[in-house]
């Protein structure tokens, strides 16, 4: 996506400035003139973007020169990110201090700023060369095209207002239906397990009900569990399965979730069966579509086993898969009026307006509204556009668009997508396509996304910015605009999560092919990837167990992010040497699921300069490769239940940029003194370690630390003294401290004295009682925001 691509390399450009400065180096001539080409070169081409981005549909040309200039830029992104990595070995191969950077003699020179001595990088410079003179030639041919120039960079403000309008108990149209539902789930009971199956088109709502319905406080009351599936468009019965398992049992991690994982089906009904016996259960599967029913047969005889009055709620938008579902009440969902489109419309559009501006924006708002086509979803996301939109002539703008005239798929909501879409601004544009390489239905917990975002630079490069925060705002604006909606709450109530409506994810989808993002899901043992693997950038796999990664990813040498959700035995030692070796532009590994198969890290992941995220979950690893801590990138290492881990690289400390560390569930007895030289790390997760004996005495340097976690680590004896300078943490999960009185080594009770920012806190308390004096020391009342503590 050129039109968030160039204002990215513009970005580095000056970085590449900056860095070299900070490092005391002094870039040469030719390297400045260079820079500046290229700064030239992007400014007027981003000048053109936005125009072209919105023509690329309907003129192949303009398509065939945008591919053109992504590639391009692409490239220069990686050669501009190789440059500032070269600079910041300077001062880690020094020792700290800025040093001689051992490279090929060449054109391109960088100069210490104290001495005569010179830095050459002939591969950089030959290829920065090359991507300018191509960004030359593709600039020569923008003017085929009378794109028309915008003002330069987007700087839209990013509005988050409240996005309660989200609220399902705030649908319109829906109480008559609601209360029909509502009524057939409290009826009296029967023998037999009723369904009532909700069909309807894509964006008519069915979901939105469910949702309404699952959270009514007397549906509550009157079952005993309530379980939310979401089967969506690939049905697995196994992940179905599980699912219900969580729901029934509240399966948290580490009390049982893992363990679900190595169950075969036939394990996980039996489980069903008895977690369920008895009881009255409400189960939702919503979005199925999978209408064979010999696949459903087997589990839908396991929900028999519920008590007398359990009910299923069904959302589908095809009929057969509500036909053949026993005893099901089936209820089609109309489309709404006119009326209350526009109500859904004019609630969203015309918030924190003062009256005379609605009534003289109501009767164009009214003709958009018209094109909902009954749709309550097209109304929201109308709704939402409009809100952003001050003036009549952009509400014109809207009615009048040449998108309306679009032969394209699911136009009627679709078409709606897009104009809200290209309002956003272009960095939000590329956090929203991203997301189709999660699977339909994906529940985004805020954290994963912003980690995946941040791996790719979609929040910009500045270290010293909060960029989860960054992230967390882009969410926020993003739902605002309707293109994530709040799922459900954790139970606990501190965290939202989210999710995308199907059909906003099957629009993102049509949309990745223009950025070389590909999913697929390996159904058969044989299937292979039907894409050019020379074009892929952003691929997920889905593998099922027992089958094997397709050897055709083999060849995708632009990956810059790679997900393999694999079953069982799915990828190997080899499969993970031969795409390290291939993939060297990769910025983002993650390998989730169960890779039982997987024991070693090859030393070839110290060549993937890019890398920022890294994900070995439930791997055999034993140990971490030296050459993994030259990954001066890297952002996010989770090695969550790599139960064989037991050692870990002195050289740890020379990942400068790690902020998120996961080693729960690992063997390992310490953690390296030098990991203490890890000042951006602010997550360090140490949970079910049960051999982890101490913690390094200099712990306290962690400044910016904001979680630590060493729950069930039964060999820890004491914190050091040192966390007391911890002062950023808010979460602080199973610390051991003397309550009894203020040891000179060990961390006390009152040295909790300035942990101020705490939000959640359990403590493991040693001694035989406690202390008044330390109990006063600790001064819990001035930590205003603690939510929640745990004491054992």
């Amino acid at each position: 996506m050129a039109a968030a691509l160039i204002p990215s390399a513009l970005e580095l450009i000056a970085r590449v400035e900056t860095v070299a400065s900070l490092e005391g180096v002094r870039l040469g001539r030719d390297s400045l003139n260079e820079l500046q080409r290229l700064r030239n070169n992007l400014v007027a081409l981003n000048a053109i973007l936005e125009d072209a981005e919105q023509k690329r549909r309907a003129d192949e040309a303009i398509d065939f020169w945008l591919d053109l200039l992504t590639d391009a830029a692409y490239d220069l992104v990686d050669v501009l990110d190789e440059w500032i990595t070269a600079l910041m070995k300077l001062r880690i191969k020094g020792g700290g201090k800025t040093s001689i950077l051992k490279a090929k003699v060449g054109s391109y020179i960088t100069h210490r700023l104290h001495t005569a001595q010179v830095v050459r990088h002939d591969d950089l410079a030959f290829k920065l060369k090359e991507i300018s003179d191509r960004l030359d030639e593709i600039g020569n041919e923008r003017n085929n095209f009378h794109l028309i120039s915008s003002s330069g960079f987007q700087h839209s403000r990013l509005r988050t207002e409240s996005t309660a309008l989200d609220d399902v108990s705030a649908i319109i149209g829906r109480d008559e239906v609601k209360g029909e539902i509502v009524s057939s789930l409290l009826s009296a009971s029967t023998e037999r397990l009723e369904t009532i199956s909700i069909v309807g088109v894509a964006g008519v709502g069915k979901t939105a009900i469910a949702q309404l319905v699952y959270q009514d406080e007397v549906v509550k009351q009157h079952f005993d569990h309530r379980i939310w599936v979401c089967v969506s468009d690939v049905f697995d019965e196994s992940n179905v399965a599980k699912t219900i398992i969580k729901g029934v049992e509240h399966v948290e991690r580490f009390e049982g979730a893992e363990s679900l994982d190595s169950l075969p089906l036939s394990a996980l009904r039996g489980r069903i069966c008895r977690s369920i016996q008895g009881k009255k259960f409400f189960l939702v599967l919503d979005n199925v579509w999978a209408d064979d029913m010999r696949r459903w047969e087997e589990l839908i005889q396991t929900f028999k086993h519920g008590a007398p009055g359990s009910r299923i709620l069904l959302t589908t938008r095809k009929d057969t898969v509500a036909n053949m579902m026993e005893d099901s009440h089936v209820l089609h969902l109309d489309p709404l009026s006119d009326e209350q489109c526009w109500m859904v419309v004019s609630r969203r559009a015309f918030s924190g307006r003062g009256v005379e501006e609605c009534r003289n924006l109501e009767d164009i708002g009214k003709r958009i509204s018209n094109k909902c086509k009954g749709l309550p979803l097209t109304a929201r996301i109308l709704g939402a556009l409009l809100r952003f939109k001050s003036s009549r002539r952009e509400w014109e703008d809207i009615l009048f668009s040449e998108f309306w005239q679009l032969n394209i798929a699911f136009k009627d909501v679709f078409v709606p997508l897009l104009l809200s879409y290209y309002d956003l601004p272009s960095p939000l544009r590329q956090c929203f396509i991203y997301c189709a390489l999660f699977p339909k239905d994906f529940v985004y917990d805020g954290e994963t996304i912003v980690y995946h975002w941040m791996a790719q630079g979609y929040l910009g490069w500045d270290n010293d910015e909060d960029l989860e925060l960054k992230g967390r705002v882009y969410i926020s604006y993003l739902a605002a605009r309707s293109f994530f909606y709040n799922f459900l709450l954790d139970t606990d109530g501190l965290k939202s999560t989210w999710k995308m409506h199907d059909i906003m994810h099957e629009f993102a989808q049509s949309l990745m092919i223009y950025d070389g993002i590909v999913t697929e899901v390996n159904l058969e043992a044989n299937s292979i990837i039907h894409f050019s693997p020379i074009k892929v950038r952003y691929l997920r796999q889905s593998l099922r167990e027992g089958h094997c990664l397709p050897t055709s990813i083999h060849d995708a040498k632009a990956l810059r992010s790679l997900m393999i959700i694999s079953g069982e035995n799915g990828i190997t030692n080899k499969d993970v040497q031969i795409i390290f070796n291939q993939a060297k532009r990769l910025w983002l590994v993650d390998f989730g699921g169960n890779n039982a198969l997987v024991d070693k890290i090859p030393n070839e992941i110290g060549n993937l300069v890019h890398l920022r995220h890294i994900n070995f979950r439930g791997s055999k690893i034993k140990g971490l490769p030296r050459s993994l801590c030259e990954l001066h990138n890297l952002q996010f290492l989770n090695l969550d239940n790599c139960e064989s881990l037991q050692n870990l690289p002195d050289e740890i400390g020379n990942l400068i940029n790690l902020k998120h560390i996961n080693f729960s569930g690992s063997k390992i007895k310490g953690l390296p003194p030098s990991l203490c030289k890890l000042h951006n790390l602010q997550y360090l997760n140490l949970e079910n370690c049960e051999a982890l004996e101490n913690l390094p005495d200099e712990i306290g340097k962690l400044i910016n630390l904001i979680y630590l976690a060493t729950l069930n680590c039964s060999k820890l004896a004491y914190y050091p003294k040192s966390a007391r300078r911890l002062t950023n943490l808010r979460q602080l999960q199973g610390i051991v401290l003397r309550a009894d009185r203020n040891d000179p080594k060990e961390f006390a009770l009152g040295d909790l004295e300035n942990l101020n920012n705490l939000r959640e806190l359990s403590m493991v308390l040693k001694g035989n009682a406690v202390n008044d004096r330390e109990l006063k020391r600790a001064k819990f009342e001035n930590k205003t925001h603690l939510k929640e503590i745990k004491v054992e």
